[in-house]
């Protein structure tokens, strides 16, 4: 009766396994999560609700209760907040404009957030790939073999190459940059 290698029927039964692994990765690998993304369209309304407006609001008792009218297509001031005529909404309001980002600071982060997310789809997208290399001069003893007094001087030279990429299975890092 031949001898039978446990190695063998180990590696036997690996092999057996590798069609249902590679089945179960390609199933896997297609289901990417959703769609591609498409922005959607603007709406086309000339109004802020689904139907009209009524002519006016009905009247409430007390100060500032008259009814008030709805007009649309008048330009509205920039600073609109004037027109409630509210010194702490003014002050607020200043206050909180002054307290704002500048134009150029606005710039800034949009600029800041366009380089993330050029970093992003690198490191997403693509494999990272570094190299290192190292020459260094050693000297070998003799002595440790017995036989003190003879050496050898060489040169070392070391080299390596590492590649890493973060399979994206699900799509969700793509999704993400979208």
């Amino acid at each position: 009766m031949p001898a039978v290698n446990s190695s063998s029927l180990h590696f036997g039964r690996f092999m057996r396994l590798v069609p249902l692994l590679l089945a179960a990765a390609a199933v896997v690998a297609g289901c990417s999560v959703g769609p591609d993304f498409r922005r959607p369209e603007a709406p086309v309304t000339d109004r802020y609700t689904s139907t009209a407006l009524p002519e006016k609001t009905v009247s409430a008792p007390g100060e500032a209760g008259e009814a008030q009218r709805f007009v649309s297509g008048r330009n509205i001031p920039a600073e609109w907040w004037i027109l409630f005529k509210s010194e702490d909404l003014d002050r607020l309001i200043r206050g909180a404009l002054a307290k704002s980002p500048t134009l150029a600071a606005a710039r800034a982060a949009l600029r800041q957030a366009r380089e993330n997310l050029t970093a992003q789809t690198g490191v997403v997208l693509y494999p990272a790939v570094d190299g290192r290399g190292s020459v260094t001069r050693e000297r070998f003893s003799g002595a440790s073999f017995g036989q003190p007094g003879s050496g050898t001087l060489f040169t070392l030279y070391n080299a390596s190459v590492d590649v890493t990429y973060s399979p994206d299975l699900f799509g969700g890092g793509r999704r993400e940059l979208e």
